[in-house]
């Protein structure tokens, strides 16, 4: 099951209350009935954004008028705290996180008096955790190609990892999303599309609409089935689409424009995104296209609220040129905040590193790796714990590295594999199994490592036809 969700902000003023008095509960995945349901590991209404046992809702109380008010419950103490903060009579708190494990239901009320009244109003709020689907017959979807041709290839994430061929067209640059009940191939350089795939039939083509010419599109965020996001490289406007759309004449809702927070040639290099609750967080690399692409300054994190899909907040990174790979904006595991490869030069080690960005506060919280802990420029990588990662890294030999590392001790702690091709892509399936796509000739394919205790389980990689380039999994 999937979960789209909104936010919420539960209507509250009692019958025959004066319109100027009121009390609100506002969290992600609310029904409007004093609900909210969320699925561990739904970004959108999961704060830490990882599936680990447990949802962290974000709970915040609003208040129309002066008010005295009780809370009792789930984040109760937290709550009380950001109601002793409050500047103003009518205002909201800040969000304060409450924990539910899966499976399980928190309640939480609120009374507030009226002093002047006496008036009584109380709000009852109910939080419910769904666990993920079990996968069943997950597959990896994988985008093959030598760079003049593309093509798709799924593989079994279970042994014994069969490998299909749909006959899907695909342009030679392109990447891979998945999200609820569809598969999203983004069209990049000269390719200029989004194509919305169905898994249920054999990966056929539902909808494939151009992004505008030249405008070389890197990422999608997907919102709803009738809303979602494209990034555009080449260009000054991230697209709000619909890529449910009967035609591509439907396709196109909406436009924003990033150029403001771009650097001097007035091309941004919107590139990885995420959602976060109800906000979009778009990377900016802001390079000078003058200068042969070489970074122009610090990198940006441009916030967007998506319910008015305005631009609320601007968060300036420690590092310049922020790279993604293929895969979006990654979030850590337990903290939920954004990590970000800053890769500053790519043409030298030791100006760049991976950031962690509070998603909340809006605040970038420096280097907690770097490229000399690691070795090399990181162009991919994934954290599976607070003391478990892995990166690819390019050294100053132009040699690309599969590694291990520890991040709170910020030490490389094994090397994996070393190829003078390239590494393009590592993703974690759905079991936890860590996926590396290896354009190592003489045969390129897929190998499987086991994070816990980093031992390969493909004797050689598995073959998908043309060298595997991006990797993405379907529940």
């Amino acid at each position: 099951m999937t979960l789209f969700v909104a936010a919420v902000l539960l209507s509250l003023a009692a019958p025959g209350a004066a319109a100027d008095r009121g009390l609100a509960w506002r969290v992600m995945g609310s029904d409007g009935r004093g609900r909210a349901v969320c699925q561990d590991g739904d970004a959108r209404c999961d704060r830490d954004g990882t599936a680990d046992g447990a949802c962290m809702f974000g709970v915040a109380l609003c208040l129309d008028g002066a008010a005295a008010v009780r809370v009792r419950g789930a984040g109760a103490a937290a709550l009380t705290q950001a109601l002793a903060a409050l500047a103003a009579p009518a205002t909201c708190t800040a969000e304060v996180p409450v924990r539910v494990r899966a499976g399980r239901r928190a309640h939480a009320s609120a009374l507030a008096r009226d002093p002047a009244s006496g008036h009584r109003e109380r709000r009852r709020l109910r939080l419910a955790c769904v666990r993920p689907p079990r996968p069943r017959a997950a597959r990896a979807v994988i985008v093959t190609t030598d760079f003049e041709t593309g093509l798709l290839a799924t593989v079994g994430v279970g042994p014994p990892h069969r490998v299909t061929h749909p006959t899907t067209p695909i342009h030679s640059d392109a990447v891979v999303r998945v999200a609820g009940e569809r598969v999203y191939i983004v069209n990049r350089f000269l390719g200029d599309n989004l194509q919305v795939l169905d898994p249920a039939h054999g990966l056929a083509t539902l909808l494939q609409c151009s992004t505008g010419p030249g405008s070389n599109p890197h990422d999608v965020a997907v919102l709803a089935p009738d809303k979602a996001y494209v990034t555009r490289y080449d260009a000054k406007e991230l697209w709000i689409v619909d890529p449910s759309a009967a035609s591509c004449a439907g396709f196109l809702r909406d436009t924003v424009d990033l150029s403001p927070w771009g650097d001097a040639d007035g091309i941004p290099e919107m590139d990885q995104m995420a959602l976060v609750g109800d906000r979009l967080f778009v990377s900016l690399e802001r390079l000078d296209r003058t200068r042969r692409f070489a970074p122009a300054g610090r990198s940006r994190l441009v916030v967007l609220d998506t319910a008015s899909d305005t631009v609320v907040g601007v968060v300036e990174l420690s590092g310049a040129n922020a790279f993604g790979d293929s895969s979006g904006l990654a979030r850590e595991p337990g903290s939920g905040k954004l990590v970000v490869n800053e890769a500053g030069d790519i043409q030298r080690t030791g100006d760049g590193g991976l950031e962690r960005v509070d998603p909340f506060t809006l605040t970038a919280e420096g280097f907690f790796v770097t490229e000399r802990d690691l070795g090399g420029n990181i162009t991919d990588f994934v954290l599976v714990s607070p003391t478990r990662g892995y990166a690819i890294v390019l050294d100053d030999q132009l040699r690309n590295i599969l590694l291990a590392f520890d991040p709170s001790a910020r030490r490389v702690t094994r090397r994996l594999l070393t190829r003078t091709q390239y590494l393009p892509d590592i993703a974690l399936a759905p079991d936890g199994i860590l996926w590396v796509a290896d354009d190592g000739l003489p045969a390129p394919g897929i190998r499987l490592f086991d994070p816990r205790d980093d031992r390969e389980l493909t004797r050689g990689a598995i073959d998908v036809g043309l060298p595997p380039f991006s990797i993405g999994f379907i529940p």
